[in-house]
């Protein structure tokens, strides 16, 4: 499994359930594929096999704002509309200070999503195993459908802040932490969810339908350190693109093998077996790696010709250290 595709996979084959034999390109995806299903355990969906009875807690009043933000720049203007009305942003902070301080000393970056009708945190250790979970929702009835669908590791409570509903999730070994976890929502702050990269534009029919960041805090150089992101698109035909882009850096021998050039980038076009294995590689597209993918396995539907043209209008951004400096949307 190469490197790039394990990460991708890592992080994403949970949403696709929402991880292949060449070295490098597929070890990153299926880490990030991993990722992504550990979130799905801290807020599965009700469709899950487990189920367990989640206690429902209120929270009163709102957090204060605290001395520093998080991780993403913030958005100063009052936007419309609340939790997943814009993929470019988040409607919500989190306040580490307030975290219990065994929660808060283990993250080491934090993973950000902006979806269609919730938005979600994920902070997590310096592997990548998620310490926290907190997901927001625009509607209460869909909120009060997330359940938690693995029994054996994880505990979730759900809670209402500020005419907000969300779910907070925990290991086991915490679950005596969650009440503590919903104080730390801070409604006051709302936050644009940033990637070094712009799409020109969409397909007739398509739409942007999620948005996902995640940031290492405190870096050697800069306070905060970007990782990877995600920009998720819905065909009109219902058919789900992802467009991945990740800084970390290689530590496996590349098994790229060019086969074509796009916009002076080598490329190269992967058609294997299993979740995420069609897609088009470029391992250096402005200073990381970025990869065009579907969700299925071994599609016929997504072509070299589909991720070219994505491809082509896409622009990264010059200058990955500095999140402020990213465009404010990412699509358009």
């Amino acid at each position: 499994m190469t490197d790039l595709e394990s990460r991708v996979r890592a992080t994403l084959a949970e949403r696709a359930a929402h991880t292949r034999a060449a070295a490098d390109l597929g070890e990153r995806a299926a880490r990030r594929a991993r990722t992504v299903r550990r979130r799905r355990r801290l807020t599965g969906t009700a469709a899950a096999v487990c189920i367990v009875a989640i206690a429902a807690i209120a929270v009163s009043g709102q957090t204060a704002p605290a001395p520093g933000r998080t991780t993403l720049p913030a958005e100063t203007a009052a936007p419309p509309g609340g939790i997943g009305s814009d993929r470019a942003l988040l409607h919500f902070d989190v306040d580490l200070a307030k975290l219990p301080g065994n929660l808060a000393s283990r993250i080491a970056m934090t993973e950000w999503v902006s979806g269609e009708g919730y938005e979600q945190f994920t902070g997590m250790d310096a592997d990548f195993r998620p310490v926290v979970a907190i997901k927001l929702g625009s509607d209460p009835d869909t909120v009060k459908g997330w359940v938690f669908a693995n029994a054996g590791s994880t505990r979730a409570v759900q809670w209402r802040l500020g005419g907000v509903d969300g779910l907070s999730a925990l290991d086991w070994d915490d679950r005596d932490l969650l009440p503590e976890v919903a104080r730390a929502v801070r409604l006051d702050a709302v936050q644009r969810c940033v990637m070094p990269l712009r799409l020109a534009e969409l397909p007739e029919g398509a739409h942007w339908s999620e948005c996902q960041t995640a940031i290492r805090r405190g870096g050697p150089g800069p306070k905060n350190v970007w990782v990877y992101s995600g920009l998720t698109v819905e065909r009109a035909d219902g058919k789900i693109i992802l467009i991945w882009a990740d800084g970390r850096p290689r530590t496996e021998t590349s098994s790229f093998a060019a086969d074509r050039t796009i916009a002076g980038r080598p490329a190269q076009w992967r058609a294997e077996a299993g979740q995420f294995g069609d897609g088009l590689w470029i391992p250096d597209f402005g200073g990381y790696e970025l990869y065009l993918t579907d969700f299925e396995s071994h599609a016929t539907w997504f072509t070299p010709a589909e991720a070219t043209w994505y491809t082509l209008r896409l622009t990264p951004s010059a200058n990955l250290d500095d999140p402020s400096t990213w465009p404010l949307r990412a699509v358009g």
